[in-house]
């Protein structure tokens, strides 16, 4: 049953991806098909409608929001623009993206700029600034620096940001008191460090000051070194695995620390790998025990996909292939085809079932993200490979 799934996948040899073939690559239709959901819920001031609900007549008053996924939203809907896919969503991501800007980053001081929570919105006491929401926000908002969108002093001043967030063993700490104007260094958030890593590349392809770069790295080494102790407890951390595929790819760092950061993402592989439900019998087949949300499981094929690109273990890449090829038909199935909420993704891969509570079936924009993002990351494989 496997091997049939695998070649359907990769059906015909040496076809060289291209605009005109695009179709006939996996997920192709998924994947524009979530993003003209996002379209169609990005509100004519630039705001998106955070969530919806498989049924329509559930109506939602969008006071809820949180700016961390909006500035995903903003990274996946760019992604897709550069991964060769039509450029049709363009003017509708720079209306959202001004209206990220304008709403969002304020300026703390001369040099800084943060991205704020706010109060009313994420249900928090007082104003904060995420230093994983800075890391994302440079991920989808450097991109702009070129056509003159964004003010690159802006970005250079998320950075500060981020360098100031930083403690001398490398770690960057989750978050900034904006009433106290103080670092909280009690609080631990698990993906900001490696989100703020991300962006900090991002910044680095931009504007490449060495600080950037280095202040990138250290984050990521501390990860490796306070994370790699903890053997089969060590966290599925998608960002930080996309943090090293860019480095390792882009030539950021020598062999022997590309060979310590392929190491970690190989032991971060393999206790998810290992819970990953492969029975075709099995209704969740593709999915992992004890998690069925697609939010999650999308960030997994995200990561797993980066761990792909970065290990040179044969044997590995065969097992990860197999992995990403029936998680994402998983995530395929769970995705809404028709209505007005066609292409979102619930909360639950139980929206589908009766007697379900009333959370599986919201929509939220961030589920979408990661999705996209997977499926894409996922196509560049077998893209990749020249096969289908």
């Amino acid at each position: 049953m496997i091997v049939v799934i695998y070649a359907s996948i990769l059906r015909k040899d040496s076809k060289k991806y291209t605009h005109d073939n695009a179709k006939d690559y996996p997920y192709y239709d998924e994947i524009n098909m979530s993003m003209a959901y996002l379209n169609r819920n990005i509100l004519e001031n630039g705001r998106f409608q955070y969530r919806n609900n498989v049924n329509p007549e559930i109506v939602y008053d969008n006071k809820q929001y949180n700016s961390l996924r909006h500035a995903g939203t903003l990274y996946a809907m760019y992604k897709f623009e550069e991964k060769e896919f039509e450029k049709k969503y363009y003017d509708e991501r720079i209306i959202s993206s001004k209206y990220f800007v304008e709403n969002y980053i304020k300026q703390i001081d001369k040099t800084k700029f943060v991205v704020i929570s706010k109060p009313q919105e994420e249900g928090i006491k007082i104003p904060i600034a995420k230093s994983g929401a800075a890391g994302i926000a440079l991920c989808a908002l450097t991109n702009l620096v070129k056509e003159e969108i964004i003010d690159i002093k802006i970005l250079q001043g998320l950075g500060e940001f981020l360098l100031f967030m930083q403690n001398e063993e490398g770690n960057i700490y989750a978050y900034y008191d904006c009433v106290k104007k103080e670092i909280n260094k009690s609080a631990e958030a698990i993906f900001y460090p490696a989100e703020a890593a991300m962006g900090l590349l991002e910044l680095y392809k931009i504007d490449p000051q060495e600080k950037w770069l280095n202040a990138a790295k250290r984050a990521i080494n501390n990860i490796i070194k306070t994370r790699k102790t903890m053997d089969l407890n060590m966290p599925f951390d998608h960002w930080s695995v996309m943090a090293i595929e860019e480095m390792i790819t882009n030539n950021f760092v020598k062999d022997e620390e590309a060979g310590e950061m392929r190491a970690y993402a190989e032991q971060m592989a393999i206790p998810v790998l290992s819970t990953q439900i492969t029975n075709p019998k099995n209704s969740y087949y593709g999915a992992f025990k004890d998690n069925i949300r697609p939010c999650s499981l999308g960030t997994i094929m995200e990561g797993l996909a980066s761990i792909y690109k970065c290990t040179k273990n044969k044997q590995m890449k065969s097992i990860i292939f197999k992995s990403l090829a029936i998680g994402n038909m998983f995530l395929n199935k769970v995705q809404v085809k028709t209505g007005i909420n066609a292409g979102g993704l619930p909360n639950s891969a139980n929206w589908v079932k009766a007697g379900v509570t009333p959370n599986a079936s919201i929509i939220r924009i961030d589920n979408i993200q990661h999705v996209i993002l997977g499926w894409m990351k996922f196509q560049e494989i077998v893209i990749s490979n020249g096969k289908m």
